[in-house]
């Protein structure tokens, strides 16, 4: 089994939290009495063909080796078919529609112009429209028109086509994370001391949660919904986050969930990886 680490690019500010967490996931599932191996996407190739992988890399040719993995029969924990559905268009076009609350969110151009969907002044996110923040000036809320065309110029200038444009919703921010498969979820304010403690329901911001891990496809995830003073909404979901307080726990339910998916095969296939 390999876990292949998350390209730096997609790892602001992160990247020794995002490698924690898949070598505490490692070594969970040695102590299960599999062999492990840690790698770099950028030390992927093609002759590389593992039963079975764990991965957090969201680059499109190292999901496009993924994918080629997959076409033949091994497992990937995300698959590469659900980190290519955190890309935020494709996203939202899967979340956008059903019962999921979400905030008034737009996809546009970068070189659209933007006039009277939303109300400024009660502040707008501009997000990049295909991978999560990875630089400053990806993720950036506004209150005003020359700022909006301002982001939107430099994303442009950086060859990044597309943006989605969310409503900032006012309320208390709270990150959750989970890994599907067993069942287990957790939650935290973001700035516990800047909460304004509106009541929600626990169970309905679980299933927001689960229902668009679900849509996505993911086992492994993490995200943000706002809580306002009568309702909550799902403002992003990713794949594999770092986990940052409960990494410990979540290492242990990724290591069950992977080895539950290799016993799935076991019996049939030969154990181990090979590289040519």
């Amino acid at each position: 089994m390999i876990g292949i680490l998350r390209e730096e690019v997609f790892s602001p500010n992160r990247v020794e939290d995002d490698a924690a967490i898949l070598r505490l996931t490692a070594e969970a599932v040695r102590r299960r009495g599999y062999d492990v191996e840690l790698t770099h996407p950028h030390d992927l190739s093609p002759e590389t063909e593992p039963r079975m992988a764990f991965a957090m890399c969201e680059g499109l040719e190292s999901l496009k080796l993924l994918e080629k993995w997959e076409s033949k029969g091994y497992t990937i924990v995300n698959s590469p078919r659900a980190v290519k559905n955190c890309y935020r268009h494709r996203m939202l076009k899967l979340l956008n529609h059903g019962t999921l609350p979400l905030p008034k969110t737009l996809l546009i151009q970068t070189s659209e112009s933007v006039n009277g969907q939303f109300n400024l002044r009660k502040g707008v996110w501009v997000k990049r429209g295909d991978v999560h923040s990875t630089q400053p000036g990806d993720v950036e809320l506004i209150f005003d028109r020359p700022s909006l065309e301002k982001t939107l110029e430099s994303m442009r200038s950086r060859w990044v086509d597309q943006a989605v444009l969310q409503e900032h919703v006012h309320g208390d921010l709270i990150k959750f994370y989970g890994v599907l498969s067993q069942g287990w979820f957790r939650h935290f304010y973001h700035k516990p001391e800047e909460t304004k403690g509106f009541p929600f329901s626990l169970d309905e911001f679980r299933e927001t949660a689960e229902l668009a891990a679900r849509k996505l496809g993911l086992q492994v995830y993490g995200g943000d919904i706002v809580v306002t003073e009568d309702a909550h909404y799902l403002i992003d979901i990713n794949s594999w986050p770092s986990f940052a307080i409960c990494r410990e726990e979540a290492a242990e339910q990724i290591a069950d969930c992977l080895v539950q998916r290799r016993r799935q095969w076991e019996p049939q296939t030969t154990p181990q990886w090979r590289s040519a």
